[in-house]
């Protein structure tokens, strides 16, 4: 959930990192996944309610993270914000977007209809694939989900290339 270069770590950031990899005669990319959040990020602290929840109870942690809910406006506009700005920093080449954790709560507090949460939820991803990698056609884009789960038309018109699976 939080999206800021660790300077310890890479005191030179990710244009220092990218800049380096050129000269190797690379090209750099990143691996995200946007759509995932821990409990213990910046963004989870300051927006709890961000992350879906079931209507009652505890919401299911799977890989120790939990889902953003991308049938919000304000959400859909954080990580197109945040992403692009990592994205800028840097000569960055390709992306892997990946998807690790199956959705288990699919439910919104902000949505009146339930029976709608997957259609707006998948609406709401393509609209932050269509704005983040629209204007930005030299990044290779390619989807991922646990390998293939995400293997559909739908992705394939935001990303050329998926990423079938996670034994190749």
């Amino acid at each position: 959930g939080d999206y800021y270069v660790n300077r310890k770590k890479l005191p030179n950031g990710l244009d220092g990192l990218a800049d380096k990899t050129e000269k190797m005669g690379m090209k750099f990319g990143l691996w995200f996944e946007p759509e995932s959040v821990n409990e213990d990020s910046d963004l989870y602290r300051a927006h709890p309610d961000w992350a879906i929840h079931p209507a009652r109870g505890e919401a299911c942690l799977g890989r120790n993270q939990l889902l953003l809910d991308l049938t919000r406006s304000e959400v859909r506009d954080y990580i197109v914000e945040n992403v692009s700005r990592v994205l800028d920093s840097a000569k960055i080449s390709y992306v892997k977007w990946d998807m690790n954790r199956h959705m288990s709560d699919a439910y919104s507090a902000f949505l009146s209809n339930q029976g709608e949460f997957y259609h707006r939820y998948t609406m709401g991803l393509y609209e932050v694939l269509e704005r983040i990698f629209t204007p930005r056609p030299h990044i290779l884009f390619e989807s991922c989900s646990s390998g293939g789960n995400r293997f559909d038309l739908g992705m394939l018109c935001y990303s050329p290339q998926i990423w079938s699976s996670d034994d190749t």
